[in-house]
């Protein structure tokens, strides 16, 4: 690994493990219940006070040093990234995005490390306080001390140490200001920072959201799209003209592309699933359908979409291999996460690129550049397949790996003209997951201009 690699870092941190004022090490936690939640958010306001730092989670303390702790889970999906993001927006003012990664202790175990990020301009502080007998109190700051230990600040000196920080990155922020004044704007690179840390927040904050909705649903529902989904999310980076949410409504309406039978971002009139506003966005969950004839929507015609006035937008959907009314391949209606179509990928891609370039134009005319991510999850042990009128089978190339994230940045002006060349390497990445498949250009542009014709 290079040594900026942020993985041989972390592994570092494994190799002779002890706390201090930018590490902390907690037993494994477990994140259903409130108490461990608002220790593991204690934790991390305490490592962001501090400047940022390290959260290393299955230790314990011994004799001998640190060794891992009894009773680790059967696996460590309750400590992905968006768990964790999700805990730190119900306690944590303001909310960061922190990363998490399973790093590999010289044990051969692994282990999780929470990468809490410093910079930020004011205090960061409790949002709620834990259950009754939890030192974690509402709306309190913590810093990290020496011993170490988390706790509020109260000495003259560490006030004066965390209101500093807080003002060197508020300086900092202004020079950055001041830069864009003199020079015709912020350096790329931290004007890329920026927008990819927005979007992040957005997707999680949207995900978290969707996950709340889909709680209450029956375990069997399509609409959980518990064999996984894909999620498309963007950011308009231009002159955004200030709208109001009817008149956002309407700009949405209006930037619908319809080449397929179910395009991204529709919205719906029909009561049940008809989009509403909550804290100053558009919301739509097509999934959580009143009408109780057609409450058990198949995964994929269940989207969850959100749209910003800022120029965000987040749409999480299921594949529409795992429907049952669905043919592909040779087989008819598969179990669901078994295969993965060749084309639908260009598909969609190409027709959520059309619509965020129309969407983008209406509400930044004067132009604007586009951040478009995409992610697609539930992958490990789906075979690439092809309907069998266009190529064969692939029953070869299965992917193993279960999930995986992909972006690009365009100038919305040159979507239209060059969206094959936009496409296709987005998602080549994704292809290579299954057996090293190659994503011939040709095919790329061949099922755009299929799309573009219907």
């Amino acid at each position: 690994m290079p040594p900026n690699d942020p993985t041989s870092r972390l592994s570092d941190l494994l190799i002779d493990p002890r706390e201090d004022l930018s590490t902390e090490i907690k037993d494994w936690l477990n994140l259903s219940e409130a108490y461990h939640k608002a220790s593991l958010a204690k934790a991390i306001i305490a490592l962001a006070n501090n400047g940022g730092g390290d959260l290393i989670i299955g230790l314990r303390e011994t004799e001998q040093g640190y060794a891992e702790a009894p009773d680790r889970p059967a696996n460590l999906a309750t400590y992905g990234q968006d768990a964790i993001n999700g805990i730190v927006e119900r306690y944590v003012d303001p909310a960061i995005h922190c990363d998490v990664r399973n790093i590999t202790a010289p044990s051969g175990r692994m282990h999780p490390i929470v990468s809490v990020p410093g910079g930020h301009r004011v205090p960061v502080r409790s949002k709620k306080g834990g259950p009754e007998g939890h030192s974690l109190a509402v709306r309190t700051i913590y810093i990290r001390k020496n011993g170490p230990k988390s706790e509020p600040p109260i000495t003259t000196e560490e006030w004066d140490q965390l209101l500093g920080r807080c003002m060197t990155n508020r300086r900092d922020e202004l020079l950055d200001q001041l830069r864009g004044i003199l020079y015709g704007g912020a350096s790329p690179e931290r004007a890329q920072a920026d927008e990819t840390s927005t979007l992040r927040y957005w997707t999680d904050s949207g995900i978290e959201r969707w996950n709340v909705l889909t709680s209450d649903l029956p375990q069997g529902a399509g609409a959980r799209l518990k064999h996984g989904w894909y999620r498309i999310a963007y950011q308009v980076n231009g002159d955004i003209e200030e709208c109001t949410l009817p008149e956002l409504k309407d700009r949405l309406e209006a930037s619908a592309v319809r080449y397929s039978g179910w395009p991204p971002f529709w919205v719906p009139t029909r009561e049940g699933i008809a989009p509403y506003t909550i804290d100053n966005v558009i919301e739509c969950w097509i999934g959580g359908d009143t009408d109780p004839t057609r409450e058990d929507r198949d995964p994929a015609h269940s989207d969850f979409w959100r749209v910003s006035p800022d120029g965000l937008a987040l749409l999480l959907r299921g594949y529409q291999e795992d429907s049952e009314d669905a043919t592909w391949g040779r087989r008819m209606a598969p179990e669901p996460g078994a295969i993965f179509d060749l084309t639908l990928p260009i598909w969609r891609i190409g027709e959520a690129l059309l619509q965020a370039e129309s969407l983008a134009k209406a509400i930044s005319p004067n132009g604007a550049t586009l951040r478009f991510e995409v992610q697609y999850t539930g992958l490990d042990g789906r075979v690439l397949t092809v309907q069998p009128d266009r190529v064969p089978l692939l029953e070869n190339n299965i992917a193993r790996q279960d999930s995986i994230e992909l972006s690009t940045e365009v100038d919305v002006s040159s979507i239209s003209e060059r969206l094959p060349e936009i496409v296709h390497p987005l998602l080549q990445p994704l292809y290579s997951l299954f057996n090293f498949f190659q994503l011939d250009i040709g095919l790329v542009a061949g099922e755009l201009e299929r799309l573009r014709r219907r």
